[in-house]
């Protein structure tokens, strides 16, 4: 589907971006339009694809999650991919994985209790993975920046 936003379209996503949970007559009030009106074009981007899912952000960290760490991943063979990620889903500790170009074939997130646990998943884990030949981690300190892209 070719979908064009509109000027309308984007003060949506840029409501929904600041709440996902603002309840649609909210959206209809402040763009002075009706509900009806904002459910559609709601249900329009989200059959577009441009709205991929409504999530939850959690506080890792308050979740006892006290490290964060992304790790290059550097793999025998690229072919291997899909078995790969395979592989990384069942990972729990798992939060993102992006295919990359340069050294690594993988760079992944992961959230650990404490080093000693990041210890455990990246030599008990992450290692043992026979397609997986060395990593690089680098623990994050701060994540000052976290946002949806601006458009």
């Amino acid at each position: 589907m070719n979908f064009i936003l509109d000027s309308t379209d984007k003060k949506i996503l840029k409501h929904l971006i600041k709440d996902a949970r603002i309840k649609v007559v909210d959206i209809a009030s402040y763009l002075g339009v009706t509900s009806a009106a904002i459910h559609q074009r709601i249900g329009k981007i989200k059959r577009s694809g441009i709205i991929q899912e409504f999530t939850l952000r959690l506080d890792e960290k308050k979740l006892g999650y006290t490290t964060c760490a992304f790790i290059g991943v550097f793999l025998d063979k690229n072919s291997n991919y899909n078995e790969i990620i395979l592989k990384l889903k069942k990972i729990e500790e798992v939060v993102e994985a992006h295919y990359t170009t340069g050294e690594y074939g993988l760079f992944v997130k992961v959230y650990t209790k404490d080093n000693d646990h990041l210890m455990k998943v990246l030599n008990g884990k992450i290692k043992q993975i026979k397609e997986v030949t060395r990593t690089e981690t680098f623990i994050s300190l701060e994540e000052p920046i976290t946002r949806s892209i601006s458009f």
